[in-house]
């Protein structure tokens, strides 16, 4: 990947995560640390940690909608495939 693309990656993926709150770090952390175990064998190097803080800011985000009452309906309809 060039140089200038990953910067304009980089950029986005600090945008993005830029909401992640104190009391979903932790959380979003170790799930990027779960979900990228199995990808960082199959990337580059370089791009670990791009890949690390971009799967945080998605983990961290859908954590702030289910808070936030954003997904309920469609919570309530997963959870009730579960029972």
């Amino acid at each position: 990947m060039a140089d200038d693309l990953k910067n304009v990656m980089s950029d986005l993926i600090c945008a993005l995560g830029d909401n992640i709150c104190d009391l979903h770090y932790r959380t979003a952390h170790d799930a990027a640390e779960i979900i990228c175990s199995g990808v960082y064998e199959m990337i580059p190097v370089e791009l670990h940690d791009l890949v690390h803080e971009a799967i945080m800011a998605g983990y961290s985000g859908a954590l702030s909608d289910l808070e936030e009452g954003k997904l309920d309906d469609q919570v309530r309809k997963r959870s009730g495939l579960l029972e």
